[in-house]
């Protein structure tokens, strides 16, 4: 099934409440978010447009984070901190930094499919590219400090993975 036919359905089987992802009962965490919707924002804003394997590693670094550190997926997804050196708030991902960080507007059908992604990801109904120990990953065209402490596994479009 092509993209935007999926989106499409998606879309429909959301409105109508008929999708098996909707059926189910997911457990609703602090703010009254699920899991699954922090992890579908986190592909969606991390990953909207790369590859098909490209959403699904950064599924799997944010899976791989939450449960290496024992917390929830939205708990991984929204972690923030204070640097001490630099005295500046940093966070697990840059778009939870607030909308400046995030691209404008959203795509309804992309973000569908990033939830359908989720939902597999979360059940485990689908298989992941990475190992279970790669847990950071940053964009190309980028050479964050603390790169050079880990162990580079791969690149996937326009993001490098690390264990």
């Amino acid at each position: 099934m092509s993209r935007g036919i999926l989106g499409v359905a998606l879309l429909v089987a959301c409105a109508l409440k008929t999708h098996p992802a909707l059926a189910q009962k997911h457990p609703v965490t602090a703010g009254g978010r699920t899991d699954e919707s922090c992890l579908a924002d986190n592909i969606y804003f991390e990953a909207a447009y790369e590859p098909l394997d490209g959403k699904l590693a950064v599924a799997q670094v944010t899976l791989n984070r939450a449960r290496d550190a024992g917390v929830s997926v939205c708990n991984a997804v929204y972690f923030k901190a204070i640097n001490p050196r630099t005295g500046k708030k940093e966070a697990a991902f840059s778009w939870t930094l607030g909308a400046r960080w995030r691209p404008k507007g959203m795509d309804p059908l992309l973000h569908a499919w990033c939830a359908e992604l989720a939902h597999e990801a979360l059940a485990g109904a689908r298989a992941l590219p990475l190992p279970d120990d790669v847990r950071f990953y940053h964009a190309a065209y980028i050479r964050p400090r603390w790169a050079n402490q880990h162990e580079m596994v791969t690149r996937i479009g326009l993001h490098i993975f690390y264990r």
